[in-house]
């Protein structure tokens, strides 16, 4: 006879003890334990649910992170494909809006035999990321600290060993369980990090980014911060550099304190430490006095960074009192000991991070790339090819030989120019000067050589209205036709940058259809743009940025749509313009909801911008940086009144964070 036994009443086994203190409370642990062993199968069957049925989204959107993530070991790069594969399931709004964790209830829920379970499971959609501190640890709980939020949280990890210390700090994602939460699938520690700083860290992120919320910021950002925080107990600082003797720190500390006091971004100082640290390990100098090894650095910084103020060596030497010939060659003594390293954090400015912003009006783009802007490196190229002429080498080695020394040993050339070459030397002068002489400078190039196409370029900033302007760049490029010919265009249609004497007539065609652009002549000016990308099939001049806000506003949908296709890339203007077009084209969509939500990881800023929150300020940046404020001020600048055109976009939005 089976007879129901109350919790309370004496244990049957004659314990002694209640029935709920004594076998009622194993039958209750064997119960929990089977539930967390169903939990963790639950959790696996997702994974492969979402590997079966969306393993191409799942795959796609990883190589996006994995471009941006220095994963060296394949261990490593399981590790973190499983963690994005978690997070992209649990947070990731499909096309159609939907998660593939809810796309998992929809279809597989009604499977799962325990009631119980299924109702876990469904709550499993307040899923959450979480940074913070071990506080307690008992069996297979965890007492822990959010530190974004300060909340105190009871979590669980079922059937996995934690080793987890208490006190340390921890990131991971957890999901509901009933009161408490579930790890999946587990807590991940790293004890080399102070959960206070690791916080801070994220919080600080969040501000820099612009989000309101460090717990939202952390959430978008899960993957890559789970990868950045580890580097976090490896930065390096003066006082952690080991500098082969003391005078060398001195100078990295002279150096540090003199450009924080001008008010120089942190990570532009920390950028000339590590340099200095780098020269220091190959070679170790005899210093007499510091602060000619500080100016030297200060002036090879200002060459490759956007610094708040540049300098010429004659400047630096006057500010910190000491000769111009001494920082000189200090300078290129640097320079040339790190010239790999150099190379390699251009290429990491320019071709990620900071970049030159273009102005619509400008004759030329102010770069700080190779330590020489364009023209300077544009005008040692003209010459060298000029000398090149006049040599006769018998084999292709010598003329590589001439070509690197003449190159990176520039000297003036001694022999005569032709007027051609006189005229374009001038305008490489005027192109480095400011007022009038610059202007007088270009007539003179002009007097020299009447198809000086840059003397063009530069005599329209000097015309009193933009037409006037517009009818100067349009002389510009005649004369760059007549120059080049019929034949040449044909010729080398499709790569024209790469060609020296092409410059000239692509910067005047550049000025000119941007003019036309804001006379409010769009037609035209959208023709110049497609012959410009026709010419150029690379974009060295970033037309397309121009030629699509021109599209939308012909109402040109198929010819933008196949320009972002075209020219695939991140930053505010890829991603943005993917939303923008979206919009435009089927308006407030669940597809526009993803891309909002891809555009916001890539840059925050330009929220606030669109919705009024923050003004576009009268002058704008010179550089910005991808996923900084100033690269949302050039986008919107240029698009803005394109997405004031869409209905209800404020409140859609706002509605979105």
């Amino acid at each position: 006879m089976n007879e129901s036994i109350g919790r309370n009443n004496p244990c049957p086994c004659g314990s002694g003890k209640k029935y709920k203190k004594c076998c009622g409370a194993k039958e209750i642990i064997s119960i929990t334990h089977m539930l967390e062993s169903e939990i963790d199968d639950l959790q696996r069957q997702i994974l492969q649910f979402a590997g079966q049925y969306f393993g191409d989204e799942l795959q796609e959107d990883f190589l996006d992170y994995e471009e941006h993530l220095m994963i060296a070991q394949e261990q490593e790069r399981q590790f973190y494909e499983l963690m994005h594969a978690i997070w992209f399931i649990l947070f990731e709004p499909l096309e159609d809006g939907e998660t593939i964790l809810e796309k998992f209830i929809e279809t597989e829920s009604a499977k799962i035999r325990r009631p119980k379970l299924r109702e876990i499971l469904k709550t499993w959609t307040d899923a959450r990321t979480i940074a913070g501190k071990v506080l307690e640890i008992e069996n297979n709980k965890l007492i822990v600290e959010d530190g974004l939020t300060s909340e105190v949280l009871t979590a669980f990890v079922v059937n996995k060993s934690i080793e987890i210390e208490k006190g340390c700090f921890f990131v991971g994602v957890i999901v509901p369980y009933e009161q408490n939460y579930l790890f999946y699938p587990t807590a991940f520690d790293l004890p080399q990090l102070q959960s206070e700083h690791a916080s801070e860290f994220i919080i600080d992120s969040s501000l820099e980014y612009g989000y309101d919320s460090p717990a939202e910021y952390y959430t978008d950002f899960f993957v890559q911060i789970l990868h950045d925080l580890p580097m976090l107990g490896s930065e390096k600082t003066i006082d952690t550099i080991e500098w082969p003797a003391p005078i060398y720190k001195e100078v990295a500390e002279l150096f540090q304190e003199e450009l924080n006091s001008q008010g120089e971004a942190e990570l532009v100082v920390q950028t000339g430490v590590l340099l200095w640290s780098m020269f220091c390990e190959k070679r170790q100098k005899r210093i007499k006095n510091p602060m000619v090894y500080v100016a030297a650095l200060h002036y090879l910084l200002s060459t490759i960074a956007p610094v708040v103020k540049e300098y010429t060596q004659k400047e630096v030497a006057e500010l910190y009192q000491v000769s111009v010939g001494t920082v000189s060659s200090i300078y290129r003594e640097i320079e040339d000991t790190l010239e790999h390293e150099l190379t390699e954090l251009m290429e990491m400015i320019y071709g990620n991070g900071v970049m030159p912003a273009e102005e619509s009006m400008a004759p030329m783009v102010q770069f700080k790339a190779g330590h020489k802007g364009p023209l300077e490196t544009e005008r040692i190229l003209q010459e060298t090819m000029a000398e090149l002429q006049e040599q006769n080498f018998e084999s292709i080695d010598e003329v590589n030989e001439f070509m690197n020394k003449r190159i990176n040993s520039p000297s003036p050339r001694k022999t005569a120019m032709t007027l051609k070459e006189r005229a374009q030397q001038k305008i490489y002068d005027a192109f480095e000067i400011e007022g009038l002489q610059r202007y007088k400078l270009a007539k003179e190039a002009l007097k020299l050589d009447p198809n000086c196409v840059d003397a063009y370029v530069l005599l329209a900033e000097n015309e009193g209205s933009l037409k006037k302007a517009a009818e100067m760049y349009e002389k510009g490029m005649k004369a760059g036709e007549k120059e080049l010919g019929a034949a040449f265009f044909k010729e080398n249609k499709g790569h024209f940058w790469g060609l020296i004497e092409t410059r000239p007539y692509i910067r005047a065609k550049v000025n000119y259809a941007e003019a036309l652009h804001q006379l409010g002549e769009v037609d035209e000016a959208i023709k110049q743009y497609e012959e410009i990308l026709e010419l150029n099939a690379m974009d060295n001049q970033g037309v397309r940025y121009s030629l699509f806000p021109a599209y939308l506003e012909q109402m040109e949908i198929n010819k933008a749509e196949k320009l972002l296709k075209q020219f695939e890339e991140g930053g505010a203007h890829g991603v943005y313009n993917k939303l923008l077009l979206e919009l435009v084209k089927n308006g407030f969509t669940p597809k526009s909801t993803k891309l909002l939500k891809e555009a916001k990881k890539e840059n925050r800023h330009v929220i606030a911008l669109l919705t009024g929150r923050k003004r576009i300020p009268k002058q704008l940046p010179d550089y910005y940086g991808m996923g900084d404020e100033n690269e949302a001020i050039i986008y919107v600048d240029a698009h803005l009144q394109l997405w004031r055109n869409i209905k209800g976009l404020k409140d859609w939005l706002e509605a979105r964070g």
